[in-house]
């Protein structure tokens, strides 16, 4: 997809004024099986990123996050999982240890840029956490990380452990979509992840 950081534009007959984001119209326009990958890539699921492809053309940001929140919505939670588990642990950013797609640890790595700086007791505690939640909830835990520090990580894991499964999952879900729409947002302004 070709990088892109023009504005949106008007465009429309007679009164109507229908924004065209031109970001959005190269998203719309690009070859399926180009995005293909690269959706997979920044959702880490092959049937999400498919189903997003489906709904084109989206014409509007607005429309395209619609979309994306759907499809997770009605994703099953098997499905939602396994993308959680496509996503590197906290902390572990794109190590190719954690057998994250290359992409995806790519930009985990710049989401978790805080948890990557943190100090040996935030990352004991942190790694602690999220063996624990595992250990608890039978998955991974995943949070936006974007914009947090390292204790404002360990203190969301914290509050998560003493959910009950239900309300894990479905924050879990919350967070992926975030996540979701950040990519998909940098995606369309840089043409990257």
């Amino acid at each position: 997809m070709p990088e892109t950081t023009t504005p949106p534009v008007s465009s429309g007959s007679s009164g109507s004024s229908e924004t065209v984001d031109p970001a959005v119209s190269g998203f719309d326009a690009a070859r399926a099986a180009e995005l293909m990958p690269v959706l997979t890539e920044l959702s880490g699921s092959q049937a999400w990123a498919r189903a997003v492809l489906e709904g084109r053309p989206y014409r509007s940001r607005d429309a395209l996050h619609a979309r994306a929140r759907r499809v997770l919505a009605e994703q099953s939670d098997a499905e939602v999982l396994a993308a959680v588990d496509a996503h590197p642990p906290i902390g572990a950013g794109g190590s190719a240890a954690t057998g994250a797609p290359r992409e995806v640890g790519q930009a985990s790595a710049r989401e978790q840029s805080a948890a990557a700086t943190a100090d040996a007791e935030l990352a004991r505690r942190l790694a602690e956490g999220q063996r624990r939640h595992a250990e608890h909830f039978g998955h991974a835990f995943l949070v936006c990380a974007t914009g947090l520090s390292a204790r404002d990580i360990v203190s969301e894991l914290d509050r998560r452990i003493d959910l009950t499964a239900a309300e894990e999952l479905a924050t879990t879900r919350e967070h992926l979509a975030a996540i979701n729409a950040l990519r998909l947002d940098r995606l369309l302004e840089t043409g990257a992840l």
